[in-house]
């Protein structure tokens, strides 16, 4: 059965977080797609790959949807972890 796209919204802001090796990677989401298949709606990012766009859920090691203040922090955080058990060396 087919995606078919309802309407989309502007998605700035936004991240796809990705698995890359143990590190988390982020990608601009470049909108969000309210998605209708098999008879049900969801909200899905889109990602932009290359000249494309597509469903950053439907890419090799998606993890996650988040605010990219969100995950700045969250990688704030773990910097800070790692100079302070370096330091503890």
């Amino acid at each position: 059965m087919q995606d078919n796209i309802i309407q989309i919204m502007p998605a700035a802001g936004w991240v796809a977080v990705f698995d890359e090796g143990g590190e988390e990677a982020a990608q601009a989401v470049v909108c969000f797609a309210l998605v209708e298949s098999a008879m049900k709606r969801e909200v899905r990012a889109m990602v932009a790959e290359g000249a494309q766009i597509g469903f950053a859920d439907a890419l090799p090691n998606f993890v996650r949807v988040e605010e990219l203040d969100a995950f700045e922090e969250d990688d704030e955080d773990e910097e800070q972890d790692e100079e302070e058990e370096e330091d503890e060396e």
